[in-house]
């Protein structure tokens, strides 16, 4: 069967976070490596998208070209993506003029064939920059779910989709200002003239699609479908083919999603078949398995579909749209664009990939949102991945490397037990594969890990270190079993953590790549007299708590004021402040430009965290961090009692040592009771309440209790 995995294409704007990696290119990549050891011709493509708005944005805020964003970060999302053991055929990128040339291919047929007209529309105009406004450039409050920051194209908060007048008090988010309603022309999409079509296709045969991506394309669908504009008036993108467009581009939706046949294209191109590309897009019996964020499933269910429908009715439809809902950290979403995260770059350089596929496959939301916490990221590795896989595999190698000659021994007779423990690797890789074969990763996954706790209660039930005085052969035979059962995990588990069952199938004594053996040869034995190699321990025990008895040691929060604020010269929602901590004064950077002025803030006390690592925003060194809490709506300073001099310590120890941002992260400070300020350490063994001589520290805009603080 050919498979063809598309992989949602992240704008090229900002480091990943691990919300993207569980929602995209690990389950992406776990499905394509399992459905190669089954045989199946198979490839995996997807890669950067160039073009977002996103990257427009981080453009003009460090004041460089969109294209010097965009690759910077195309080539930090490759780097991060191959270190995570993820395997493309191809990571492209929307910037390749072979991406451009069948974009503008597709457009143009659409456009021949009726599906793409012209019209005027209404558009936002911003007098004080004298141009038209991307959706993304303004920003206000959702209709649906009341959420201030929504954007012009989408609510990051519910995930509608919008058109910059449906806000509720739009503004540009450049300048602050409303902006204007213009005319302007563009050509639209006739996403009106497929909905019957659509409906068939979704109506009639997808109830094993996950419920709330089926739930949310057949709400689009009774509300009716709406014709969709599809150029916009920017520079930066994908060049309208038509005479008088010259200034417009083809805008971002319309053209991304393109990619997953255009990479197709380009993929058999660099091979040396350029028409090799229609076995995947026009054999029915191709499965195109579809791996993005609930925030694109309206783009994977409707939109992508509806453009092949109109450009060539051959084509293959989505097979499966595989989305997750969101994963969230410290009650929020996930987002490059809010700075919320747990990034990928940081992480990577902590732990092993292995342990970070590992946890983002346990806690995968697959059907609901789910909750990023460091003490359940330690919990599950050294609970699961470490006692449970790495503690079983570790002890049948070690007994066997230490006490049969560092190689397999013979396996002389099967008692009931031994039988019992050999059908059940046969049953753990059929309840594998089954979930496997309908995209149930994480169920997939708890099914492996039961083979690896089936063998540690084989083990300890064989005892093998008491048979190995009273009877060899048994204990032989014991350990053999548990070494047939590693062979299985090495395989089983290979699609799910690559590069710890290269480790284990290595250390196995086998020199060929447990990628390329075939799925069902999970179930074969492995020879007797076969020597072992056998190393350190698959995974290591991950320790987050602090070598200090008392965590907030290492923080050093301190009362200052604000002695001169000036506009940063090259963001637009940044303050460079100059602030006085008694003994010293410093720079520091803060992002409350939208919601304090410059006059309000001079004078003012704050709280600093002085010990932070320094950091370079936007050209300019900051030294410290402002402490503020911030729900959907409101920015909110900490406010220190009145009457303490500057200079006091809120929290910590004066002259702690530098805190990298990373380890700032795995605590949390929040809004408590009545707009106080608590500091929880991991695992809520430590809670304090900020305060100075008895006196708490509170937020100073009313913001509800349980809000993050940064």
């Amino acid at each position: 069967m050919k498979i063809l995995v598309c992989v949602a294409w992240p704008y090229a704007s900002g480091p990943r976070h691990l919300g993207h990696a569980v929602s995209t290119f690990i389950p992406a990549d776990v499905i394509a490596r399992y459905h190669r050891m089954k045989g199946d011709e198979v490839l995996m493509v997807g890669g950067s998208d160039m073009h977002g708005t996103p990257t427009m944005v981080r453009a003009d805020e460090e004041g460089v070209s969109p294209s010097v964003i965009a690759e910077r970060y195309h080539a930090l999302h490759a780097k991060n993506i191959e270190q995570l053991g993820v395997r493309y055929d191809l990571y492209w990128n929307t910037a390749d003029p072979h991406h451009k040339e069948w974009v503008q291919e597709i457009f143009l047929a659409l456009k021949k064939k009726g599906q793409v007209y012209e019209r005027t529309m209404i558009s936002p105009f911003c007098r004080a920059g004298n141009h038209f406004l991307p959706d993304r450039y303004v920003e206000g409050k959702c209709p649906n779910c009341g959420f201030e920051n929504a954007r012009g194209d989408q609510c990051d908060n519910c995930g509608h989709l919008w058109d910059p007048f449906d806000l509720i008090g739009p503004r540009c988010r450049i300048h602050g200002t409303a902006p204007e309603k213009r005319e302007t022309s563009h050509f639209f999409f006739r996403f009106s003239a497929l909905e019957a079509r659509l409906k068939q296709w979704i109506f009639d045969d997808k109830e094993f699609w996950r419920l709330p991506v089926l739930t949310f394309a057949k709400s689009w669908l009774d509300e009716g479908l709406k014709d969709r504009p599809i150029t916009r008036d920017l520079e930066w993108g994908i060049e309208v083919p038509v005479p008088g467009y010259e200034t417009k581009r083809i805008y971002v939706w319309f053209e991304a999603v393109m990619g997953y046949l255009t990479a197709t294209k380009e993929w058999y191109r660099r091979s040396g078949r350029s028409d090799g590309w229609k076995d995947f897009w026009y054999d029915p019996k191709a499965r195109h398995l579809y791996f993005v964020g609930k925030d694109n499933i309206v783009f994977h269910t409707l939109f992508w579909p509806a453009i092949l429908m109109g450009y060539d009715e051959k084509l293959a439809l989505p097979y499966d749209v595989a989305a997750t809902q969101y994963l969230n950290f410290s009650g929020e979403r996930m987002s490059t664009g809010r700075g919320s995260g747990i990034w990928l770059p940081e992480l990577l350089e902590r732990f092993d990939p292995d342990q970070i596929r590992y946890y983002g496959i346990a806690t995968m939301p697959e059907t609901k949102d789910t909750d990023f916490e460091w003490a359940d990221f330690e919990r599950r590795n050294n609970n699961e991945l470490l006692a449970i896989y790495g503690n079983f595999v570790h002890r049948a190698l070690t007994f066997a490397d230490k006490n049969f000659g560092h190689e397999v021994p013979p396996a002389t007779f099967l008692d009931a037990t031994d039988k019992a423990m050999v059908r059940a690797i046969e049953q753990q890789a059929g309840k594998v594969a089954q979930n496997l074969e309908y995209v149930h990763i994480k169920d997939a996954m708890k099914e492996a890990i039961q083979l690896a706790r089936l063998g540690n209660q084989y083990v300890d039930q064989k005892a093998p270190w008491n048979l190995l005085k009273s009877d060899r052969a048994a204990c032989a035979t014991a350990i053999h079993v548990a070494l047939r059962v590693s062979r299985a995990l090495a395989i089983i588990m290979a699609p799910f953590l690559p590069r710890s069952s290269s480790r284990l199938w290595h250390a196995l004594g086998y020199d060929s790549d447990v990628h390329g053996e075939r799925w069902d040869e999970a179930l074969d034995d492995l020879p007797a007299g076969q020597k072992l190699r056998v190393g350190k321990p698959l995974f290591a025990k991950i320790d987050l708590r602090e070598t200090s008895e008392d965590p907030t040691a290492r923080f050093d929060v301190r009362i200052a004021r604000i002695v001169d604020v000036k506009e940063h010269p090259n963001a637009d929602k940044l303050y460079v402040l100059q602030i006085d901590l008694g003994d010293e004064r410093r720079q520091v950077v803060a992002g409350i430009r939208k919601d304090y002025p410059i006059e309000g803030l001079r004078g003012r006390k704050v709280v600093v965290l002085a010990n932070l690592e320094p950091a370079n925003l936007r050209g300019i060194e900051s030294r410290g961090m402002l402490l503020a809490g911030e729900d959907e709506a409101t920015v909110g300073l900490l406010i220190p009692p009145e009457d303490v001099p500057l200079g006091s310590q809120i929290f910590g120890a004066k002259g702690a040592s530098t805190l990298p941002f990373s380890d700032f992260q795995k605590y949390k400070f929040q809004v408590g009771p009545e707009g106080t300020v608590v500091f929880r350490g991991l695992g809520g063994e430590v809670q304090v309440t900020l305060s100075v001589d008895g006196k708490p520290v509170r937020v100073d805009k009313g913001l509800k209790e349980g809000t993050w603080v940064h």
